[in-house]
This record gives C-alpha cells, sequence and structure tokens, in this order.
C-alpha cells in the first residue's frame, strides 16, 4: 500500500540569502581610479628621490613606458618647487634659523641662506624631516643654484651617488 510521504527538499532548511546593505560599501573591491592615483603618486615620489626611469619601472614592477606616462611633466609643480610646509617649518625654526635673522618674516626671505647651512646629517636630525623631505629640500636648492653643505667628515652622502631628475 502506498502512503503519502511529504517532499522534504534541502530548500527548506536552507536560509535565504542575507542581502547586503547598500550603504555599507565592499572594501575588497579593485578601484581602478584608486590604483592609478596610488601609482602616479609613488612614481612622483621616487622621481622626486633622483630615481630613473629604468629603476623605478624594476622597483614597482612595471613597464618603463607606464613610468615614463605617470611621471611629471616639465609644466607640472616639478620646475615650480614650492617647499611643503613642514620643511618651510623645519628650516624657520631648526638649528641654522638664526642666520636670516631673528624674526620669521627676515628668516623667510633668507631661506636659501638657511637650508644652505645644513649638512644632510644635519637636515635628517631635524624633528619632522625624513627621507623625503630632505630630499625636497636639497632639490629646492639645486633649483636656486645652491646645495647643501657637504660633510664635516668627508663621508660620501647616498644622495650624492644618485643621479639628479631628468626632467625631460
Amino acid at each position: 500500500m502506498l502512503t503519502l510521504v511529504n517532499d522534504t527538499s534541502d530548500q527548506q532548511f536552507l536560509s535565504p540569502p542575507k542581502r547586503r546593505s547598500d550603504s555599507q560599501p565592499r572594501r575588497s573591491d579593485y578601484n581602478r581610479r584608486r590604483f592609478l592615483a596610488w601609482l602616479r603618486d609613488e612614481i612622483t615620489i621616487l622621481r622626486a628621490l633622483g630615481m630613473d626611469h629604468r629603476r623605478i619601472a624594476a622597483q614597482l614592477d612595471i613597464e618603463e613606458h607606464d613610468v615614463r606616462v605617470f611621471s611629471p611633466k616639465p609644466k607640472e609643480k616639478i620646475l615650480c618647487r614650492n617647499l611643503p610646509r613642514r620643511a618651510i617649518d623645519a628650516l624657520l625654526h631648526g638649528r641654522h634659523a638664526s642666520l636670516g635673522g631673528r624674526t620669521v618674516a627676515k628668516r623667510s626671505r633668507h631661506l636659501v641662506k638657511i637650508a644652505s647651512a645644513y649638512t644632510w646629517e644635519e637636515l635628517m636630525a631635524e624633528p619632522g624631516v625624513g627621507t623625503v623631505t630632505a630630499s625636497e629640500i636639497r632639490l629646492w636648492l639645486e633649483e636656486r643654484g645652491a646645495a647643501l653643505r657637504p660633510s664635516p667628515d668627508g663621508a660620501a652622502n647616498w644622495y650624492r651617488s644618485t643621479p639628479t631628475p631628468d626632467i625631460s
């Protein structure tokens, strides 16, 4: 004799899929625009540190052509470099600030004189100055026909062995 048996499929035991709220964006999504902005920033920093296209391409594992495309153009900020605020503060209040005068206004007019009184080691010892800021100060001085004072011990600085950035 046949008896009626209820069909118990697997769908009864599974809960319905939860909908993700639209207010919470997915953090793992690939964002091409954000990645390209990051790549442009990295290349700009490495160029400011004096690296050439080939070395940057090797370090970032990209094509040399891509480095050229994302490098700052001569019409951009690289030729008319302004010092960032942290570099200006370090120079205006650092150990050689008194060479520019007693007031901040006088010191700001003599920033080249103040900055060229530093050695690389002294500049790196200033609070708030790291490798990138020190390199920006060095490049800023070179654009104005000045340079950092050589070290008294005659040791070759690491930046002297790296070529000056080619703007072409």
